[in-house]
């Protein structure tokens, strides 16, 4: 016999507490009266719910309704100083970290150097003691911390909050999330470098909301995270996306995950770092101390540098290839390239366009648009929208409160 669910009074007012939530964060400051006639609700109710919002922090009263009848009111809205989230992103090379408000303004931003191959312990460590400084950052702005997000190039077992593999990192079953919210006292969240890009990008900017995307994480790795009727594809174990390890050309190129011919071994970092240097590329002399190598190109490029530009439209190419075969599988309406190598691609755009057109069915390429995207930080920014929706799907209201998974 099926089982029904039944919800008390405290789950309904969780329910509409999130509605209300959605409905400013979507419809910006509103009168009480406005947000109860959109959501078909009582305003006696929407005052109740404001109430508690309020006294939690998440919502704020602003100026008042100007020109309206009778007693003029004040408008809710979203508070942007509800609190602090931490977006870490652990890559081969370096470790990211953002400290942005509620209101997801970015308000400090570090990035640490690795040694290469350093080991998984090494690593974090290195991390958790810059999210310490972090966490003491936003408590001298007076801001709780309400979550931090980890994303990482490999494979995340989300259930747990554990780094599964790393293909190129070689990481194996690396315990991340249990002991970081022990350590921090707050949730933390973990997730491939992709997905959270993809989340990002249907977050923020002109993308928000599109509900058929891909998103190709372009850097040392290669993968990406695929909307479908604005789902995120996970897949069976929550490893969908790997596409930098599918087999690509016969280039007898051993990959670091220890097969030959993938994909990344053409377009990921070491691919292309190799295709310059053999195409003449000099970084010259470096006047103010270390840089990393893809300031180089992009100078070069943007000067129109020949050499840089022909290897640069090489990858193009090739990435153009590789995406036409997404692009017939999931048919999105928008291919976003993003990640670290990924800013490189705006001078060759159009490549990528024309070769996705060559390769793909007319009637479904008719339909694609293709964004590069002019920051290395979209994974930043899918950690903070994964940790602003985790608190907006599960907010802290009276003494209850449940923190939920948000995707």
């Amino acid at each position: 016999m099926e089982t029904k669910q039944r919800y008390d009074r405290s789950d309904l007012r969780r329910l509409n507490a999130i509605s209300v939530l959605q409905q400013l964060r979507l419809g910006g400051p509103q009168s009480r009266a406005t947000i109860a006639l959109q959501l078909g609700i009582t305003r006696a109710t929407v005052s109740n719910i404001a109430q508690d919002l309020i006294e939690s922090a998440l919502v704020e009263e602003t100026e008042y309704v100007q020109g309206a009848a009778g007693r003029p009111g004040l408008l809710l809205a979203l508070n942007p100083n509800a609190g602090c989230m931490i977006a870490v992103e652990l890559d081969l090379d370096r470790i990211s970290f953002v400290l942005a408000n509620f209101g997801q303004e970015v308000l400090q931003r570090h990035d640490l150097p690795l040694p290469a191959g350093a080991s998984s312990d090494y690593s974090l460590n290195l991390a958790a003691d810059e999210i310490e400084r972090f966490l003491g950052e936003g408590a001298k702005l007076g801001l709780r911390c309400l979550g931090i997000c980890v994303a990482w190039a490999g494979l995340v077992d989300r259930a747990v909050g554990d780094l599964a593999h790393g293909p190129i990192s070689g990481w194996e079953h690396v315990p991340l999330k249990l002991g970081w919210e022990a350590r921090f006292g707050v949730p933390v969240y973990v997730e491939n470098e992709a997905h959270v890009g993809a989340i990002g990008a249907q977050h923020f900017g002109s993308t928000r909301g599109v509900e058929n995307l891909i998103y190709v994480s372009l850097g040392v790795g290669l993968a990406a995270g695929v909307f479908v009727n604005g789902i995120l594809m996970r897949g069976h174990q929550g490893y969908a996306g790997q596409i930098g390890h599918t087999f690509f050309a016969d280039n007898g190129v051993t990959c670091r995950c220890g097969r030959q011919g993938c994909w990344v071994t053409e377009i990921g970092a070491e691919a292309v770092l190799g295709k310059l240097k053999r195409a003449g590329f000099d970084r010259g002399p470096e006047r103010d101390g270390p840089r990393d190598w893809l300031e180089d190109v992009q100078e070069q490029a943007q000067a129109g540098n020949p050499a840089v530009l022909g290897v640069l439209g090489e990858v193009a190419r090739q990435l153009g290839q590789g995406l036409a075969g997404l692009v017939q599988i999931f048919n999105p309406s928008v291919v976003i390239v993003g990640g670290r190598l990924g800013v490189l691609m705006q001078w060759v755009k159009p490549v990528i366009h024309e070769e996705l057109r060559r390769k793909t069915l007319p009637y479904i390429a008719e339909g694609v648009d293709v964004i590069v995207n002019s920051s290395d930080r979209d994974h930043m920014m899918g950690c903070l929208a994964t940790v602003f929706d985790a608190v907006m799907q599960n907010p802290e209201i009276g003494k209850d409160s449940r923190r939920a998974d948000p995707f």
